[in-house]
């Protein structure tokens, strides 16, 4: 597991690529602006609010996506340096930032929960110098202040909370110990100090209690470190039950059962080295060397079954409890239900029931009887404004409406019969129209062969001339007749 100066290392690397990747930084007149001393915000207010929201968004950036949940100025100062160049007004925007609350400082922040002074030094201050080195002097005291974003612990704190949830499968498994919740969130690359902030936001709303060596302090998140034994979860949409006994016997149970695990597996590891070992010494006829290895395997062998049959009993123990932890919710479950039922009951009798049922009977029949008498009024009312009708008349009537519309339909047949005739004799005539015209075709291309051959250019002129000679010595005609006669000649051939 990672210790906290490797994290703290780990994130300046991370923060420092991150800001020096960003586009207004990458270049070096935009970065130069941005460097720049804030200027007052009544003398030049969007320039003001332009630089701050930078500053405000770079910051948060980083939080979140380096997961830094506490800073100094110094750390800050840090992130924030490219190409050997940091921007030297930083306690200044800082400064700003804490007048607007975007960032508090994180003993103000503390303070505001209920820790003392002491704790604070305990479990705050001491690792922090410890992990970080950062051990006086008072002049630096200004750039080591820590400040965190608010919202951004809050988020991460609901975070943890969630992704504990989704590790909560039975009813003891809201009880982690502190080492394993560390492990399991190894990859965010937060330090201790941070994890116990986000453990005093979820104490703070009822959904996790820390479980302690003190046992007249259980339900406090006031000791220090080395005194942290586990964690107690609220199950979703509940909040967090009181530290019971119970707890740290399920937590002990857990903590046996993992270490027990771990002895199996490293035991394990060895009985297969050793069987490699006096396969070997087979291989080069070591007879004793090989005896040895394999009293030492059995040896192995025996205490691995050991430790099997503790783990497996502790499970089943475990199993025993989730089991009786779900009975008890269920018998407080039924309590509950059986408490509140008595309590409706005890608002109502059976003879305000009987009461009840009786004024219900009596209210139907009384509206039944208005029902009644409602139905023979209205009869009565039809019976004096009736007419008399004769049935004979009326049939008569009906009789002769039948034969006028029969009359009408067979009316409108013979119309219907007419048009489609008058259609057929139309069609007829068109196929007779249609038969002509394809009988004057067929004359015309019987005039007109295409078979006979074409004349060639020359035979053309030829025929011409001798037409025309024809017609001059015969009958000699006009001009324009002449013309005519050769243009029909041409057409013909």
């Amino acid at each position: 597991m990672n210790n906290d100066k490797e994290i703290n290392s780990e994130k300046s690397k991370r923060a420092i690529n991150h800001f020096s990747n960003k586009k207004e930084i990458k270049n070096s007149d935009r970065r130069g602006i941005l460097f720049s001393k804030l200027p007052s915000q009544q003398l030049n207010p969007d320039r003001y609010d332009n630089l701050m929201t930078f500053w405000n968004n770079s910051l948060t950036d980083i939080s979140k996506s380096c997961n830094v949940l506490i800073f100094t100025p110094k750390l800050l100062s840090t992130y924030f340096t490219v190409d050997n160049v940091s921007p030297i007004y930083l306690p200044l925007i800082l400064n700003e930032m804490v007048k607007t609350k975007f960032i508090v400082k994180y003993e103000e922040y503390i303070k505001e929960y209920g820790w003392s002074k002491w704790v604070w030094t305990k479990i705050v201050v001491q690792p922090f110098q410890y992990y970080t080195g950062l051990s006086t002097p008072n002049t630096e005291t200004e750039k080591n202040v820590k400040f965190i974003l608010p919202e951004m612990i809050k988020d991460k704190a609901e975070q943890l909370y969630q992704h504990q949830l989704k590790n909560m499968n039975s009813t003891t498994d809201n009880i982690i110990s502190y080492i394993n919740l560390e492990k399991s969130i190894k990859d965010w690359f937060i330090t201790r100090e941070e994890l116990d902030l986000l453990l005093l936001i979820l104490v703070r709303d009822s959904k996790a209690l820390i479980l302690t060596n003190k046992l007249n302090n259980r339900n406090s998140i006031n000791n220090g470190i080395e005194d942290r034994l586990g964690v107690k979860f609220a199950f979703d949409g509940e909040k967090v039950q009181p530290i019971q006994e119970t707890d740290f016997g399920i937590l002990k149970l857990q903590t046996t059962y993992e270490t027990l695990k771990q002895q199996e597996s490293k035991l394990l590891t060895d009985i297969e080295e050793i069987s490699h070992k006096i396969k070997e010494s087979i291989r080069i006829k070591q007879k004793n060397h090989a005896l040895i290895q394999l009293k030492k395997k059995k040896l192995l062998e025996s205490i691995l079954e050991k430790r099997a049959t503790a783990s497996t009993n502790i499970h089943e123990i475990l199993f025993s409890i989730e089991s009786a932890k779900s009975n008890q919710q269920i018998a407080q479950t039924l309590c509950t239900g059986v408490s509140t039922l008595k309590k409706i009951n005890e608002e109502i009798s059976v003879e305000q029931v009987e009461s009840i049922l009786d004024d219900y009977q009596d209210a139907i029949t009384n509206q039944r009887e208005i029902d009644d008498a409602m139905k023979s009024g209205f009869n009565s009312i039809e019976s004096l404004s009736s007419v008399d009708i004769d049935e004979d008349q009326l049939e008569k009537e009906l009789d002769q409406m039948l034969q006028d519309h029969l009359a009408i339909e067979k009316e409108e047949k013979q119309k219907q019969k007419q048009i489609e005739k008058e259609k057929q004799q139309e069609q007829q005539q068109e196929q007779q129209e249609q038969q002509q015209q394809q009988q004057q075709q067929q004359q015309q291309q019987q005039q007109f062969n295409p078979n006979l051959p074409i004349p060639l250019k020359n035979e053309e002129d030829e025929l011409l001339k001798e037409l025309e000679l024809l017609s001059v010595s015969s009958n000699p005609l006009p001009t324009k007749q002449k013309d005519e006669n050769k243009q029909k000649t041409s057409e013909l051939i």
